[in-house]
């Protein structure tokens, strides 16, 4: 069951910040309902989602998890308070899509910092924003335990907050892609600092089979020279950029995890890289104390 302590100390914040930021950015009341445990084989997409996965000391998933039409009021409500636009959009277009990308960024970088007041050893992956129930099964895979927090606002409608705990058990049969110590390993990241940071704490975790490149187009030609296990690839760099590097790989190879470094939470991006397929994403910069394990759990 999900403790006390993780409702106390992960999903208030993430609901503290929620209603406030539905005040300050949408001038929006909201206020929470009681919580309760949903069923996982039960769980339904609603129809807009933004994920926020976790790394560190907890493995979990924050789905705000809403209503079309909700959502539709809260990116309306956003668009007109900080853009000052009054036509009503009455879909999910591009558009409302940075609006309320601009709320879930905003939120997620709020509740980091509570985070980091609270040292939970907690940090969010760039979020991820679900428009179909194709993007959310994959997150459901691995989910223990759902717990819900109705969030109301006035005169609008209901979301949700859903805490979903990761089984953090090493994955069975997709474990084929566990990194041997002996496997090759490519960085790509124009910054030989960072450069030279990962390849410490791949060797710290017994990994000394590493090559480097600078750039993505450097990075595509070694990806056929040598054959990587598995690459950690930063998103902006010179000459090719990260996705477009990503997006040359999966064109002759689906199968070798690619892990995205970035240091920027561009909802855009993020989309082009999961339609392309990655491992998952490394919000940069990574420090002694934290980068060792966020490293690892993409090797096992």
């Amino acid at each position: 069951m999900i403790s006390t302590v993780i409702k106390k100390n992960v999903l208030k914040p993430f609901i503290d910040e929620t209603i406030k930021s539905l005040s300050t950015m949408a001038k929006l009341d909201a206020h929470e309902g009681e919580s309760f445990v949903d069923n996982v084989e039960d769980f339904r997409f609603k129809g807009y989602a933004v994920s926020a996965r976790t790394y560190g000391k907890l493995n979990m998933v924050i789905l705000l998890h809403n209503y079309v039409e909700t959502a539709l009021a809260i990116g309306n409500n956003l668009r007109h308070n900080i853009l000052e636009e009054d036509n009503v959009l009455t879909e999910i277009d591009d558009d409302m899509q940075e609006a309320l990308a601009e709320w879930g960024n905003t939120l997620i970088g709020r509740v980091t910092n509570s985070f980091e007041t609270m040292n939970l050893g907690i940090r969010f992956e760039p979020p991820e924003f679900i428009l179909n129930t194709d993007n959310l099964t994959p997150i459901l895979e691995d989910v223990e335990e759902i717990l819900s927090v109705p969030i109301t606002i006035d005169g609008v409608g209901r979301f949700y907050l859903n805490l979903l705990m990761v089984d953090s058990t090493e994955k069975k049969e997709s474990s084929s892609s566990k990194i041997k110590t002996s496997d090759k390993i490519l960085i790509v990241d124009d910054s030989s600092f960072v450069r030279k940071s990962v390849k410490r704490f791949l060797i710290s975790l017994g990994y000394e089979n590493i090559v480097e490149a600078s750039n993505g187009l450097e990075a595509t030609k070694l990806h056929i020279k040598e054959k990587p296990a598995i690459i950690f690839m930063d998103v902006v760099m010179p000459e090719m950029t990260g996705d477009v590097a990503l997006e040359k790989m999966r064109e002759t190879d689906k199968k070798t995890p690619i892990v995205m470094l970035s240091s920027v939470n561009d909802s855009t991006i993020i989309d082009k890289c999961n339609k392309l397929g990655t491992a998952g994403y490394i919000l940069k910069p990574l420090t002694a104390e934290d980068g060792p394990n966020t490293i690892k759990k993409f090797l096992l």
